[in-house]
């Protein structure tokens, strides 16, 4: 192939784009990024904000940005995130959607069939104009049924900036927590969601200047205990707008004083526990949802 994944990041994430191009950012991970919320009808479009489609073309972007499972489609981060980030940005931003629910980090690594795609969707997206500014990645729960899987947790995801960030550049990559304070761990596909959610946020405020982790305090369940509601979404999607912002330099005295950290909660690290040391769960949520 002529061209090849890292000609993407072949300008620097603080430079500026060439006139014509588009701000690309590459959504990776499993459902909770591909999203699951339920789409409101009252959606404005920004002509500002695009998506990459599946014929190599950017589009105008709206939710589901992802078809990975056309029947369970809905509001993710993505969008959110495009809308904080817009005005900073001197050309249009390019969501370029790969997330694919009920994915092991396995498939995101080495020779997996995931970061493949995510390869040649971003040559797509460079042959369309794209200039690739970040990575937003949600993924984990389908890693926390197995002591086994979650002990190699840690190393996959070092395997994983390496793998992303020598194929696609220096750029940004933003890790998010995982919904600790409604993941039912009495489930046996969570038993070690404590042990992978760790990883992420060690990694993700540990692992470099490039890499960075946002927080899931205080966001909400669409009622599975598993996948974010729209407006948790949405606020999930604010809160990697807000790191990018701060990685690539962006925030201010203004900015600061105005959001304090409203946008940059404590991390979750382990699941809160009610004093008999049970998950605080709804009692009547739903249980047993797919991981997908």
């Amino acid at each position: 192939m002529g061209t090849t994944c890292a000609s993407v990041c072949s300008m620097e994430s603080g430079k500026e784009p060439p006139p014509g191009a588009v701000c690309m950012f590459l959504l990776a991970g499993q459902s909770n990024m591909a999203g699951r919320a339920q789409i409101s009808e009252e959606c404005s479009e920004e002509p500002r904000i695009l998506a990459l489609s599946r014929d190599g073309k950017w589009k105008t972007a709206r939710d589901p940005l992802h078809d990975d499972k056309p029947e369970k489609a809905g509001v993710g981060p993505g969008l959110a995130f495009a809308r904080a980030v817009v005005d900073f940005c001197s050309a249009p931003i390019g969501l370029v959607p790969c997330a694919f629910g009920g994915s092991e980090i396995q498939r995101w690594i080495a020779d997996g069939d995931l970061l493949q795609s995510a390869k040649g969707r971003l040559q797509e997206g460079e042959a369309a104009g794209g200039v690739l500014k970040g990575i937003l990645w949600h993924q984990g729960e389908s890693d926390c049924g197995s002591e086994e899987m979650a002990s190699l947790y840690p190393s996959r995801l070092h395997q994983l900036k390496q793998d992303l960030q020598t194929a696609c550049g220096g750029v940004p990559m933003i890790l998010g927590e995982l919904g600790m304070e409604f993941l039912d761990l009495e489930d046996s596909r969570f038993s070690f969601a404590d042990a992978v959610n760790t990883s992420i946020v060690e990694f993700g405020t540990s692992g470099g200047t490039s890499i960075g982790c946002v927080s899931a305090r205080g966001l909400q369940h669409k009622g599975d205990r598993l996948h974010f509601c729209r407006s948790s979404a949405e606020e999930l999607g604010k809160r990697y707008a807000w790191k990018w912002l701060e990685m690539t330099g962006n925030l201010n005295l203004s900015l600061h004083t105005l959001v304090g950290d409203q946008l940059s909660p404590p991390f979750l690290l382990t699941a809160p526990r009610d004093l008999d040391g049970s998950p605080p769960a709804d009692k009547e949520a739903a249980t047993g949802a797919v991981l997908d």
